[in-house]
């Protein structure tokens, strides 16, 4: 990859991982913290954000993955070029 997309990519995943940060604490208030939904009526509610937080979670360890990913195969080329492998 380019020195300007790697960038741009990491910027991406960066801005994900805010917002589903953002998303996963909101979703936790309002599940397990002061503003929890009490009543039971809006039980379902509670329930709707316990799967946001699953669901979020599991988009940031695809995020974290594929950057890992990313990370490995650069140190790979890197490790060709100064080995003068093709």
């Amino acid at each position: 990859m380019s020195n300007n997309t790697d960038v741009k990519v990491q910027t991406a995943r960066e801005d994900a991982l805010s917002v589903l940060e953002t998303v996963s604490e909101q979703a936790k208030y309002k599940t397990l913290g002061k503003g929890r939904i009490r009543s039971p009526e809006k039980e379902r509610i509670r329930c709707r954000y316990l799967r946001v937080i699953i669901s979020a979670q599991a988009e940031r360890r695809k995020i974290l993955a594929d950057k890992d990913l990313d990370e490995l195969a650069e140190e790979v080329e890197q490790l060709k070029e100064e080995y003068g492998h093709d």
